[in-house]
């Protein structure tokens, strides 16, 4: 009994055996078929399914597809990420007969994956197309503008914005229509010059400088007019403002002058009448005058005749005037003579 279950144990262990392998089998099997119908279109990136060579499906969003396996159907992948193609030095001539050699970049990417694929499908066949079509923008474009739109030490003169604007514009629609790609932007990266140019730039930038300089030295000037205006208007306008006012102060001063006067007369009309001879004969004679004359001619009778004080004294000043000139009138009888010294 013990043999006869050991037998059929042995019997079913290669039973078992033969089913674990053919299983393992037809798993890989599977998986060797399946495989190439698996399709993963990853982040970034397009997928072109052709069958026997003629697009069938284009696949724009990440995940995961089936196809046909080779060769019946083919999966073209095409990276929708953005690329940057440096064109070679061209020479263009330009509007005022100046031979330039540029360099440009372009910034583009793939904008329908289905006509790229049928036009070029690689990004080194497209890249060849695009050199051409912005090597002809350039000649053409360049042909419009002198040099000094290029290279300029004036701001205002330089036009490299609108001409790579000019460029982008050229290119731009035929590059979609025939290549399936979007091209973002064109840039000049680099400008070089033959030795015949160099010097007519060099002289071209000195000029422009001479001109700025000459600008400024003119705008500094025109300042400098209105500041010195501005300055004469002002000192006019104190010296008038000045004079208005020592006018009116010196017209203060007359007028309470007047007022003295006028109150000195009515307390003493004689004696008023001799200071104002004294006052005139000291205008008269000026500073350190010596004057001979006899005691009784012209106006000795001032010195030698005094008239009486009034009740109410002038000013200790006037008083001490009229002191000072009865002083200093030495008489002589036997010549008769008088010097004055006011």
């Amino acid at each position: 009994m013990e043999n006869a279950i050991e037998n059929q144990s042995n019997q079913a262990a290669p039973l078992w055996t033969r089913v674990m392998r053919i299983g393992l089998g037809i798993s890989i099997f599977i998986l060797l078929v399946a495989y190439p119908c698996y399709l993963q279109v990853a982040e970034g990136t397009s997928v072109v399914v052709t069958r026997f060579g003629k697009p069938t499906r284009q696949l724009m969003e990440p995940g995961a597809y089936f196809k046909l396996p080779w060769p019946v159907e083919e999966a073209r992948v095409v990276d929708l990420r953005q690329h940057v193609f440096n064109t070679p030095y061209t020479a263009t001539l330009t509007h005022d007969r100046r031979n330039v050699v540029l360099s440009t970049f372009v910034v583009w990417n793939v904008a329908d994956p289905l006509l790229f694929i049928q036009s070029s499908g690689s990004v080194e066949a497209v890249s060849a197309k695009i050199d051409g079509m912005v090597t002809a923008a350039k000649n053409t474009r360049m042909g419009g503008y002198d040099l000094s739109s290029l290279v300029s030490t004036d701001s205002a003169q330089l036009q490299t914005e609108r001409i790579e604007q000019l460029l982008l514009e050229d290119v731009q629609q035929d590059a979609r229509d025939k290549f399936g790609i979007q091209i973002l932007q064109i840039g000049i990266n680099r400008i070089a010059y033959e030795s015949s140019n160099v010097s007519a730039v060099l002289a071209q930038m000195k000029a422009e400088r001479e001109a700025a300089a000459k600008q400024l030295r003119a705008l500094g000037e025109k300042n400098a007019n209105a500041i010195r205006d501005d300055a004469v208007v002002r000192s006019e306008e104190i010296l008038r403002d000045g004079r208005l006012e020592a006018g009116r102060i010196r017209a203060d001063a007359e007028q309470k002058v007047s007022e003295i006067y006028a109150q000195a007369h009515l307390r003493d009309p004689e004696f008023y009448r001799y200071w104002r001879s004294l006052e005139a004969l000291k205008r008269s004679l000026g500073s350190d005058s010596t004057i001979i004359l006899r005691t009784n001619e012209g106006f000795m009778d001032l010195l030698t005749q005094p008239p009486s004080l009034p009740k109410t004294a002038l000013p200790s000043t006037q008083s001490t005037t009229t002191q000072d000139h009865t002083a200093q009138i030495p008489q002589d009888a036997s010549r008769g003579t008088a010097e004055v010294q006011p």
